[in-house]
């Protein structure tokens, strides 16, 4: 507050410096005869004193009403703000739901990353339940059921006796005796999954 009143006393200051200076200046560039000014000093220091009083009442009223006005929560102090508490949910464990009558050839292995090299010759037959690649030679899908093979690269399903693209990534889906025969002298195929070769 003492600080606003006093930022209000300099701007009274200087308004008042202002006026004398300007009644100064009205004297000077007028040309009077004698001695005498339009305006006597006593009248000029009267106004500047009847001035300096309502500027006073002025003060006077805003300082008691910035006094009596409620103070306002200051915006700007940093606020703290305690974060929720965090708890960390335990961890599960899956319950292990596997019975005393059931055995461990009812998982399912996970598949090898690795192809074997698989060489076969003509009318030799690759069964069972694998993915492989024709890399060369020629064969057919066997398929003895209406089901064909899966030709994973093109996107289409191969009935018996189709040619095998070298090169395209086949699936077996089942092991129900289909696969692929050798047409070729030889073939040599990259195999992953399981598998057996049929010599007629």
């Amino acid at each position: 507050m003492k600080n606003k009143k006093s930022i209000l006393l300099t701007v009274v200051a200087i308004v008042l410096t202002l006026c004398v200076s300007t009644f100064a200046v009205l004297a000077a560039e007028n040309e009077y005869e004698g001695s005498d000014l339009p305006v006597s000093e006593s009248y000029v220091l009267r106004a500047l004193n009847q001035l300096e009083a309502r500027i006073n009442a002025k003060i006077d009223a805003l300082a008691k009403a910035l006094a009596n006005r409620p103070a306002s929560p200051d915006t700007n102090a940093p606020t703290t703000e305690v974060p929720p508490a965090q708890t960390e949910a335990p961890a599960t464990t899956a319950p292990d739901t596997k019975t005393d009558t059931e055995t461990d050839t009812d998982t399912v292995p996970a598949p090898t990353v690795d192809y074997s090299i698989v060489y076969l010759t003509k009318g030799q037959a690759l069964v069972g339940n694998c993915e492989f690649i024709l890399r060369s030679g020629t064969a057919t899908a066997l398929c003895p059921g209406l089901n064909g093979l899966s030709d994973l690269t093109a996107g289409a399903d191969l009935p018996a006796g189709t040619s095998i693209t070298q090169n395209h990534l086949l699936l077996i889906p089942r092991n129900d005796g289909r696969g692929v025969v050798v047409t070729s002298a030889d073939a040599y195929f990259m195999v992953r999954g399981t598998y057996a070769v049929e010599t007629p």
